[in-house]
């Protein structure tokens, strides 16, 4: 029906997929921690005012997706990967664990006084 689509994706591309959404999920709590904890770096990072400094989280979470994703799948191309699969597979389950604590609001909310 659609002959745009391939059949199958390739392994390499798809643990660079997978290795970019890792990354991009770390980029993005660090982002938000550092924008909660400086105003310097939420003003710089706000491209839209009325929008705020979510706008420049969002672009740099998804610069660091597709240039990860970019390079990971030129250097991947071609090549046999299985043996990156469970290295892949576990830094995206850590990468998920470790988003969902450390945006938890208690978490980036935490001040020593």
């Amino acid at each position: 029906m659609f002959t745009f689509f391939k059949e199958r994706i390739h392994e390499s591309f798809a643990l660079a997929s997978v290795l970019a959404a890792s990354v991009a999920l770390h980029v993005a709590w660090i982002d938000n921690l550092l924008i909660t904890r400086s105003s310097v770096i939420g003003d710089w990072v706000t491209l839209n005012p009325a929008i705020g400094p979510i706008s420049g989280l969002y672009v740099d979470t998804l610069g660091a997706f597709f240039m990860t994703l970019l390079l990971a799948t030129a250097f991947w191309r071609g090549k046999d990967v299985s043996h990156w699969r469970d290295r892949v597979f576990w830094f995206f389950i850590f990468s998920i664990v470790m988003f969902l604590l450390m945006t938890l609001p208690f978490v980036y909310g935490f001040v020593i006084s």
